[in-house]
């Protein structure tokens, strides 16, 4: 069955197809481009009228294909019957962001975090800690594709993702605009328990290797740790980042609508 005139599936997919029916109805809600549907014949998900709803509303044609043909279109099994071919996630304006922060503002800020894993965690608990936006390296790291979506189980649609190669300048002109840059390093003095946090904050992490590049620390205001018992030397990077992400709402930086 098809929402339009049958069109055979191609195999060939565009290189962003995502799936999962979290990934999948995030990039339908947003209003992104979504350029087709794919849905599993064999399964009827208690989530499928809905994506099927969303698509219909947004005229993204779809496709009931054999479970096989799913698996083969998305490489893997665990796609829960259903996947979508996107176009690729357009990156926020990093000038036009900082002009239109609101006065009590979060930005989460990855320097070089190379696995998209990692990034899509980061980026999702970003979302959901009411964050401004995330600003990621365009250089070294991974960047906002397919994989990282997935992650983000769609996240990425729900936050605004900005992209620079020149991550200390961008940090500077958050500094113009009013923002306290604090960087986190497990081996820094000061503990994230400890700070008073101010109106505007962005929060520096590194990569899972080598942390934060010495040139970006040069234009961190404060360097941060969280403190970790039994002699534990660091935390993964997306578990640092969240922890620090939260400790600003536990400080009362209100950033939108938070769910009681």
């Amino acid at each position: 069955m098809s929402s339009k005139v049958a069109v055979p599936y191609d195999l060939r997919m565009p290189a962003q197809t995502i799936h999962g029916l979290n990934a999948v109805r995030e990039a339908l809600a947003s209003g992104r481009s979504v350029n087709r549907l794919y849905l599993a014949k064999e399964s009827r998900a208690k989530g499928f009228k809905v994506l099927v709803d969303l698509a219909k509303a947004q005229s993204v044609p779809h496709d009931f294909v054999p479970q096989a043909k799913l698996n083969k279109l998305t490489g893997t099994r665990e796609h829960q019957g259903v996947a979508a071919t996107i176009s690729p996630l357009e990156y926020a304006d990093l000038k036009r962001l900082i002009a239109d922060c609101p006065k009590q503002a979060v930005i989460l800020v990855a320097d070089r975090v190379q696995h998209a894993r990692n990034l899509g965690i980061i980026i999702r608990t970003a979302a959901g800690a009411g964050a401004h936006a995330v600003l990621i390296t365009g250089k070294g790291g991974a960047l906002a594709d397919d994989t990282v979506i997935r992650a983000s189980a769609g996240a990425a649609f729900r936050i605004p993702v900005a992209q620079t190669n020149k991550l200390p300048e961008a940090l500077r002109n958050l500094k113009s605009a009013g923002f306290w840059i604090f960087g986190l390093d497990g081996k820094a003095k000061k503990k994230l328990f400890d700070v008073s946090w101010p109106e505007r904050a962005a929060i520096v992490v590194g990569n899972e290797t080598s942390g934060i590049r010495p040139g970006v620390r040069k234009c961190c205001d404060e360097m941060l740790r969280v403190p970790l018992a039994d002699d534990l030397d660091s935390l993964n990077v997306a578990v640092a980042a969240g922890i620090a992400l939260f400790q600003t709402v536990v400080n009362k930086i209100p950033r939108g609508q938070e769910k009681a």
